[in-house]
Formats: C-alpha cells, structure tokens, sequence
C-alpha cells in the first residue's frame, strides 16, 4: 500500500498460543511514525481458515487499555467468540505539537477552548484519515478480518470514536465510549449529534456510552461532563434514531471515578455488544446469514447448533429458539438440531412443543440409519427416545 510503509514487527507468543505483535508504521497522513498493539487468540492459530471480528483500542500508548481489552474478551467470549485486537498509540511528541488530544478533539471554536488547549488539540480529521486510510487497510490486508469492528475508547477517546460516528460512522459497527468528554467546547460534540442525520447511518450501530463522578461536586475540571452526557443520551434515544442506533448506558457516578471507570466500563460495554450481536436471536440469525452470502464463512450444522447454545447457555432461551429454527431451515437432514430445539422448548416450559421437537429428531435419524456407524446409532436413539419419556410423564 503506498500511503503506509512497515518498519518493524516484534512478536510475543504465550504459552496459549495467543500472540502480541508491535508494528512500527510510517504515516503518510500524519507525517509520523506509530505503533500498533495487535492480540490474535489461540483460536486464529488454531483454525487458519478462520475469519475474526476487530476491536480497536485506542489509547494503546498506555498499555494498560490495550491489555486489559484483549484480556477481557477471552473471558467474555469463551472459546466461541474470539476477537483480535488492535491498540494505536498517541504519544506525546513535542517538537511535532503532538498528544493524544490532538488526535482525539476537534478544532475548536471558542476562543477559551483554543486558550486551554493550545497546539495540543484539533487534529481529529487527520488522525481519523489515518485510521481509516492507513490502519484498517493494513490490519485488514495483513490480517484474517471480518468486516464487522468495534471501536474502544476512554474520556477524550470517547470523544473521538464518537466523532468517527459522527462523520464516518460505517467505519465501525460498534462504539463504547467509556466516560466521553462531550463538554469539550462548550458542547461542540453535543451540538454535533444534535446535528447528526439518521439517514448517513446505512445500518444499526451499537453504541455503549458509561460515565462515572464527573461533576463539580467532585472537581471544577468536570464541569459541564454529566449534563452533556446525559444530552447526547437523549439524542440518541430520540426517534429518528430508533432503527439506527442501539444504544446501552451505564451510570457509574456513585461507585467510580474517571481513573477508575475504564475497567469496569470495558466489561460492561463488551459485554453488552456480545450479547447485542451474538446472542440476541434476530440480530445473530440477520448476521451469520450475511456473512454467509458474502462468503466469509461456513455455516455447518455444528456451527449453527453452538450458535443456539450460546444463547441458551446465557439464560436466553427464546432468543436460542429464533437461532435453532433458523438453524433448522438451512439444514433440516440434521436431527442433532431438533434435538436441542427440543432442549430448548423444554426449558421454557412448551413441553408438548418439546416432545414434538425430540419425536423430529428420531424420525431425523431414522432416515441416517444406513449411513451412521451402528453404535452411534443405537446410542442417539436411546437418547432421543430417553427425551421423549421425559417430557412424556
């Protein structure tokens, strides 16, 4: 790619097979060298022919937030839903009026803002041109990507996630902004979502926005931080937003402050997104199907029925239903599928609905019967004929 030129890589593997990479890029638009931190899990070694959703941390320059992002997922998704991460550092360079307040806010436009700020702020176009220029070509051409990517940032990477929602918000699927500075400017972000035409979002975005103690109560530095929050909330909440923005909140303002709420904020706004796309019965079966007729995976009866059990192993049973009658149209020769339909029904308590499910399967099976090894066989029989008695009595 001529815009970008690769200088280093250094690469660190655990002992699970997971990897960290830095890569040391030349930017053409920022006329400056940056380091990426990119985290691929066990799961990308482990299956080359494996696509993975992205989760861009930024901020990365504290290692921390990239860490504990990374960290966070395994935990959250288990070995069924693994993500790569990608951290970009905003370093302080002096001679170049460089900090990551330049790359995250806006030029301003009140003179006392300018004032505060100096030369160290105004730089979110670039840095924007350069994420969407340069970085996610890079990770994407040199990586195995989906095109489905989340964007994570704290306090004023808050506020420029919320900028790329703004002026590019099919650049990412998703946005957690955990305690976002929508005051900066005397509201300049507030004034622009207010601004913000539904009709330039293509498809629903899921956006996550957390706050903690920043208020005047706790320090002068905060003011205006909890009442343009709370304004961008109910922007969003408005109904022209309705089928565009799917929006989770999280008030901390009583247990944690601004130092204190990245952690917290992280796993709530992960979580909130895994369950949102993974886990939600309609929004799961709507996108499995479009990265199927995009050719970025295959769907199988196996993967398809670990869908549905995601689902129901996090106490969503009806949303689990939606996934395995999906699952049951694109491959009704799979009695495995029926049988946890049944699973499923019976868990809600439908347990005529359930016994009808569990009488599929054996009737399922039955027409495999030449083509199975005769143990398994017999062993699916018995236990699909054992479901049924059990709903029976």
């Amino acid at each position: 790619m001529k815009h970008l030129t690769i200088l280093l890589a250094f690469v660190s593997v655990s002992a699970f097979g997971q990897k960290i990479e830095a890569e040391k890029i030349n930017s053409t638009v920022l006329d400056q060298e940056r380091t990426l931190w990119i985290y691929t899990p066990w799961q990308y070694e482990e299956y080359p022919d494996k696509k993975l959703e992205i989760i861009y941390v930024f901020d990365a320059q504290v290692k921390e937030y990239f860490d504990l992002v990374h960290s966070t997922v395994q935990f959250l998704g288990g070995q069924e839903f693994a993500f790569i991460v990608v951290g970009i550092e905003s370093p302080v360079i002096e001679e170049k009026n460089q900090s990551r307040n330049k790359d995250f806010l806006p030029k301003a436009t009140d003179q006392e803002t300018i004032e505060k700020y100096g030369k160290f702020s105004g730089g979110a176009d670039k840095f924007l041109s350069f994420v969407k220029t340069e970085v996610v070509p890079f990770i994407d051409k040199k990586y195995r990507t989906l095109p489905e990517r989340v964007a994570v940032g704290h306090s004023n990477g808050g506020t420029f996630i919320s900028y790329i929602l703004l002026n590019e918000p099919d650049l990412f699927n998703a946005y957690i902004t955990v305690s976002p500075n929508y005051a900066y400017d005397k509201g300049q972000m507030v004034k622009r979502f207010a601004e913000l035409n539904s009709e330039d979002i293509k498809r629903e975005k899921f956006v996550f926005i957390s706050n903690s103690n920043e208020n005047t109560e706790t320090a002068e530095r905060w003011a205006g931080w909890s009442e343009s929050n709370k304004k961008v909330i109910e922007i969003l909440k408005s109904p022209k937003f309705k089928s565009k923005i799917h929006l989770e909140t999280k008030d901390f303002s009583t247990t944690e402050n601004h130092g204190t709420t990245f952690p917290i904020g992280v796993f709530y706004g992960l979580k909130s997104f895994i369950d949102y796309q993974f886990r939600t019965g309609e929004i799961t079966t709507t996108y499995y199907d479009r990265l199927a007729k995009q050719h970025l995976l295959e769907l199988n009866p196996e993967v398809v029925n670990t869908l549905a059990y995601e689902c129901f192993w996090n106490d969503k049973p009806k949303d689990a239903i939606i996934v395995i009658n999906w699952a049951i149209d694109k491959f009704p020769y799979a009695h495995n599928l029926y049988d946890s339909q049944g699973e499923f029904y019976e868990k809600i308590g439908e347990l005529a609905k359930a016994k009808k499910s569990f009488l599929n399967a054996i009737e399922v099976l039955s027409k495999s019967k030449g083509k199975m090894d005769k143990e398994e066989y017999a062993e699916k029989m018995e236990y699909y004929k054992g479901n049924v008695q059990r709903v029976s009595k």
